[in-house]
Parts: C-alpha cells; structure tokens; sequence
C-alpha cells in the first residue's frame, strides 16, 4: 500500500477509486482487506475536503468494492454490539432472611395478642376518624402489624417473603424494610386523608406489601428511564406496566370481599414514587466522583 499526493508519478486515471475515508487511519485499514486479498491499493489525499481516497486495480475493483461493503458491515455491527448497554444485575444484596423472619415474629406476636385482647384491634387501626380527628397518629404504622384471620395473616407473610426479599436484594435488607413500612405508612395515611370524614377503617400489612411490589416498580422504571435513548417507550414503560398488572391482579379483591382496594393503590403508589426515586439517587451516586485525601 502506497501514500501518494498529486505530484506522485501515478496514472490516477488508470486507478478506481474503492472508498473514501475521513482519515488516513482508517483508509489504512480497508487498504489491509485490499491487501489481504492480495492485490494492490493506493491511497491518495484530495484536493478539496480533506478526505482520503483508497484506490485499486479496475480490474479487481468490483470485487474489492464488495470486499470492503463485507468488512464495513461487520465494522458497524461491532460497533452497535459495543454500545449496548450491559446486563444489569439488579440484585447486589442479600435477601434480608432474619429482617423478614424478625417481621414475620412480630406479625405472628401481635396476631396473638389479639386474640387475648379483643381492642387491641380497635385502638391500633388504622382509622380515618381516629387519625385526624382524634390525632392518634400512631395508627396508620400499627395497623400494618394487624390482621382480621389466620388466612389474612398468612396472605401477607407469603406476599411479604416473595416481594420484600426482593427489595430488600435490590437496595439492602434494612433500608430496603424500611422504606417498605414508610410506604405501608403513607398508604394509610393517604386512605385516611381521602376518605374523612367518612368513618374507615383498615387492617392488614397487605398496604406495605403492596408498597414493596411499588418500590420494585419504581425501580424497574428508573433504570428503563436510563436506556430510554437506546430502546423503545414500550420497553421503558414496561415495568409500569408489570407493576400495575401484579396490581390488580393480587389487590383488586373478589367482589363482596372486604379488601381494602385503595389501601393497595395508595400503598403501591408510594413504593412507586418511592422506587423511583430511590433509583434515581443511586445513579446518581454512582456517577459521582470519588474523592481521596492524601
């Protein structure tokens, strides 16, 4: 392969011109596929643009021309395989099993005294009428830890197993337990909020479990918002949509039952929000430099 200009004793009209590359680099580098096939090429600079010109014989020029359209496509495909984005991992922690079995206690400890004071249940409901207008403001927390049966209880355990673990694997046992309760909280608060002055009331961790299925969610949500340049809306929107599903599907309720529906909306829509914007701050914080005292 030769590097010539106009003044080189070259016949450039004897030539054909197989490309045309913005830099010599990489005119030099379709000039190794001219070469490996082993015939000649020259490269020439033009005179206007800048631009670097690959030349051949014109009797292999056809099929250098299709050579280098070959090596061309497997160039752009290694490209597009570069700017994938990488399988993301969403689970970096452990599954949180004693902060489970220490709620599981506490909701089997307080399901027991229930039973041995029947108005345990009465002071510690969650209650519209009892939150604002009495101010007992401890009621929307409690009620979480109560529960109307032995299947309700259950219910809840194996719901909290299946969608608490998981949150707690996507952002940490504690803090992910945590903001489960805080979006259980909210749920109640919310239902009370939208229902006074109507006399309501609820029992049931069912309004955190719902919030964890949230928390997931929004989660899901915020990482499809980070490849939102490289996929499409459907797929962005696609845990929403998941989460939403997973929604009506486990909170809707049977008709006649006595399932707190709003409670399950509000409750999810908090791990929602919450979700987000828990996933937005650890990109954030991922993204911020490290600083090192010498």
């Amino acid at each position: 392969m030769e590097n010539t200009d106009s003044n080189d004793l070259v016949l450039w009209d004897d030539l054909s011109v197989v490309g045309q590359y913005a830099t010599q680099g990489e005119a030099h580098d379709h000039g190794l596929v001219i070469l490996a096939m082993g015939e000649a090429c020259w490269v020439s600079v033009a005179e206007e643009g800048g631009k670097f010109h690959l030349h051949a014989e014109p009797a292999a020029a056809e099929r250098v021309s299709h050579e280098l359209e070959i090596y061309a496509g497997e160039q752009d495909d290694q490209r597009r395989l570069k700017s994938r984005p990488e399988p993301v991992d969403p689970f970096h922690f452990s599954a949180g099993w004693d902060i489970f079995l220490i709620w599981m206690s506490c909701l089997l400890a307080v399901f027991y005294f229930q039973g041995q004071d029947p108005h345990l249940t009465d002071r510690a409901a969650s209650s519209s009428i009892g939150l604002i207008s009495r101010h007992e403001w401890w009621r929307p927390f409690t009620a979480l830890f109560l529960h109307a049966d032995v299947q309700h209880l259950t219910g809840n355990l194996l719901s909290g197993a299946v969608f608490g673990t998981l949150v707690s694997r996507s952002i940490g046992p504690l803090r992910g337990w945590l903001l489960i309760l805080c979006c259980g909280t909210l749920g109640n608060i919310f239902t009370s909020l939208l229902t006074y002055p109507g006399q309501f009331e609820s029992i049931g961790a069912s309004t955190a479990v719902f919030g964890a299925l949230g928390i997931l969610t929004g989660l899901g949500f915020s990482t499809s918002l980070r490849l939102r340049s490289r996929t499409s809306w459907a797929k962005v929107a696609a845990p929403v949509m998941a989460g939403f599903v997973l929604l009506g599907w486990l909170g809707g309720g049977s008709p006649g039952s006595n399932t707190d529906v709003l409670g399950h909306v509000l409750g999810f829509g908090s791990g929602l929000v919450s979700g987000m914007i828990v996933g937005e701050m650890r990109q954030k914080l991922a993204k911020a430099p490290v600083l090192s005292m010498v």
